[in-house]
C-alpha cells in the first residue's frame, strides 16, 4: 500500500488512493468527492455513500492535510472542484496534454483506467494495464487493516459504513490460521 502512494507523481492521486486504501472509500463514493466535503477544521470526510446516505469519516492524519491543502493551493482548487476530475488528452505537437475539468468528476471508464495506472505503480513508458486487482478489494484491505491492528470488529463497520455487522464480519474481513493461533497465544494462558 505504501509502495503504491509513494509511486505516484500527482498529490491528487496519492490523496485518492489514501481514501481508498486506508479509509475503505467505494470507488463510487471517491467519484463524487469534492474539496468542499473535506472539514480541515474537524479532520471530517463527508460522503455521499450506496443509498444515497450522507455520513462522515474521520481523516486524523495530519500529514493528509497537509497534502491536501498543497494541492488546493498549487492547483487552486475551488469547494466546488472534484478530487479526481474529468480529464482528456489533448495532442500537441506529437505528444498529449492532458486537460482537466474541475467541476466535472471523473467517469467510470477513467476512474478505472486511473485504478490501474496506480495500482500497477511502474515506469510511465510502460503502457497502463487495463485489469487487475479489482479497487473494491482495496475496501476489504482497509477493513482488514484496521481489524488485524485493533481486533475491533465494531470500528471496522463503522469505517466501511455498514449497517450489519454481520457483513463486515462475513464478507469484509478474513482471518487465517496464523492469526487465530497468535489470537490463542495472546488470549490463552497455560
Amino acid at each position: 500500500m505504501r509502495a503504491i502512494v509513494a509511486a505516484q507523481d500527482d498529490a491528487r492521486d496519492r490523496i485518492a488512493l489514501r481514501l481508498l486504501l486506508n479509509y475503505g472509500l467505494r470507488n463510487g463514493t471517491l467519484q463524487k468527492v469534492q474539496f468542499k466535503h473535506l472539514d480541515h477544521l474537524r479532520k471530517r470526510l463527508t460522503i455521499f455513500t450506496k443509498g444515497e446516505k450522507i455520513r462522515e469519516v474521520p481523516i486524523p492524519h495530519t500529514p493528509f492535510w497537509f497534502e491536501l491543502e498543497r494541492l488546493i493551493v498549487e492547483t487552486e482548487a475551488q469547494p466546488s472542484h472534484y478530487l479526481l476530475q474529468r480529464q482528456k488528452a489533448i495532442p500537441r505537437r506529437g505528444r498529449n496534454m492532458m486537460h482537466r475539468f474541475p467541476e466535472k468528476p471523473m467517469g467510470a471508464h477513467g476512474l478505472h483506467d486511473w485504478w490501474f495506472a496506480a495500482s500497477n505503480a511502474r515506469p510511465s513508458s510502460r503502457p497502463a494495464p487495463r485489469s487487475g486487482e479489482r479497487m473494491h478489494k482495496a475496501r476489504h484491505s482497509a477493513g482488514q487493516r484496521v481489524l488485524d491492528a485493533t481486533g475491533n470488529l465494531k470500528a471496522v463497520q463503522k469505517l466501511l459504513g455498514h449497517e450489519s455487522i454481520q457483513s463486515t464480519g462475513d464478507i469484509y474481513t478474513d482471518w487465517d490460521i496464523d492469526q487465530l493461533a497468535e489470537t490463542l497465544l495472546e488470549a490463552v494462558d497455560e
